[in-house]
C-alpha cells in the first residue's frame, strides 16, 4: 500500500465532497442575499415615493390617524375638515393608493417606521446587503475544497512521520 498516494487521492476525493456542500451553502447563501436585496429595494422605493414625500406627518395632517378609522368614523372626521383640508387628504390617499400604500406609521422622529401595502405586507427598513456578503458566497465553495483536503493532508503528513523507518 502507497500511503502518500492514498492520502493524495482521499485528500482531493473529500476536497471535492467539500466543495460540492459548498456550493450548496453558497446557493442558499446567494437566495438569501437575493432576497435581502430585494427587500431593501423595494423598501426604498416606497419609502422615497412622492406618496411618502407629501405624506410625512406635520401639525396639520391627519392622514396616518385617518386611515386607521373605520369607514363610518372617517366620513364623520372628513365633514368636520376645511375643504381645503379634505382636498389635500383626498390628494394623500390617491398618491398613495398609486404607489400601492395603505398605511405608513411614522416613528417619533418623523421618519417611516414601517409601510403596510395593498397587498397586504408590511415593510420595514432592511439595510443593503454589503459586498462581504457577496465574497463570502464565493468563498463557500473554496474553503469547502481546501479545508478538507488539507485536514486530511497534514494528517496524512504527520501519520508518515510515524510510519517511517529511522534514518
Amino acid at each position: 500500500m502507497n500511503l502518500r498516494e492514498g492520502t493524495r487521492r482521499l485528500a482531493l476525493l473529500l476536497g471535492v465532497a467539500g466543495a460540492i456542500l459548498g456550493g450548496f451553502v453558497s446557493y442558499f447563501q446567494l437566495q438569501s442575499t437575493m432576497r435581502q436585496r430585494a427587500d431593501h429595494q423595494r423598501w426604498a422605493q416606497l419609502a422615497n415615493s412622492d406618496a411618502v414625500k407629501q405624506a410625512k406627518p406635520n401639525p396639520d395632517d391627519l392622514i396616518a390617524e385617518f386611515m386607521t378609522l373605520p369607514k363610518a368614523e372617517r366620513g364623520q372626521l372628513f365633514e368636520q375638515l376645511a375643504p381645503e383640508k379634505q382636498h389635500a387628504l383626498l390628494a394623500q390617499i390617491k398618491a398613495r393608493r398609486k404607489d400601492g400604500i395603505k398605511t405608513i406609521n411614522w416613528n417619533k422622529s418623523d421618519g417611516v417606521e414601517s409601510i403596510e401595502t395593498e397587498d397586504g405586507q408590511t415593510l420595514y427598513p432592511a439595510p443593503a446587503p454589503g459586498a462581504w456578503s457577496y465574497v463570502v458566497i464565493a468563498l463557500f465553495p473554496l474553503l469547502g475544497f481546501f479545508i478538507p483536503w488539507g485536514a486530511v493532508r497534514a494528517i496524512g503528513w504527520v501519520g508518515a512521520g510515524f510510519i517511517a523507518g529511522p534514518k
